[in-house]
């Protein structure tokens, strides 16, 4: 018997960088031994390692229920990857004007200015 049933919500943990993904149960297959999520990936019904990776010693990515906070933080991840391969890709030819890259810039600002700022700063 399985902790996860259909339609659960699951994060994808790394053992070092924490929730990777949100996924949704989709099925269970080989007589309940193997669920399938919404991304498409495969893995055991206990969540403890892909399907069928090899026999050699897996210290890999698990699959847990979602926790409070779990969508946040991949969320955050994510918007931070679209960002920085953003930032990584403009220059001079890049096909945004002025005005576009202002807007940007403009809305980058009035975020960070509207951030909490940290308790221990030295200004």
């Amino acid at each position: 018997m399985t902790a996860f049933r259909v339609g659960d919500q699951v994060t994808i943990h790394n053992s070092q960088t924490g929730p990777e993904r949100i996924a949704t149960v989709d099925a269970f297959t080989e007589g309940n031994r193997c669920m399938v999520l919404s991304d498409g990936t495969k893995w055991r019904a206990d969540g403890q390692r892909q399907w069928r990776v090899g026999s050699g010693y897996y210290k890999g990515p698990v699959v847990e229920r979602t926790r409070p906070g779990d969508v946040d933080i991949v969320t955050r991840r994510r918007a931070i990857g679209v960002i920085r391969k953003f930032a990584q890709d403009l220059n001079m030819d890049s096909p945004l004007d002025a005005a576009a890259l202002t807007r940007i810039v403009e809305r980058i600002q009035a975020e960070q200015a509207a951030a909490p700022k940290p308790v221990d700063s030295e200004d």
